[in-house]
């Protein structure tokens, strides 16, 4: 799947869960049906970098504010 078809699933299905950031770069995290999905941004640049993808709960660990 190229990067405007990964894109166009998101924003289509996108459930939004929160945000972080890591070295200037803004992660947006979001569920889509029984995964989550992140968007790597740089808002200098103003692109999107790259996505990630995952199931596992364990991968939310950097979303949890103690």
């Amino acid at each position: 799947m190229d990067d405007d078809s990964q894109a166009a699933a998101i924003f289509a299905r996108r459930i939004f869960v929160d945000d972080r950031e890591e070295e200037g770069i803004k992660i947006q995290l979001y569920r889509l049906d029984s995964f989550y999905v992140e968007v790597f941004y740089d808002g200098h640049a103003n692109e999107i970098l790259h996505y990630r993808s995952f199931s596992s709960l364990r991968q939310l660990a950097p979303y949890v504010k103690l």
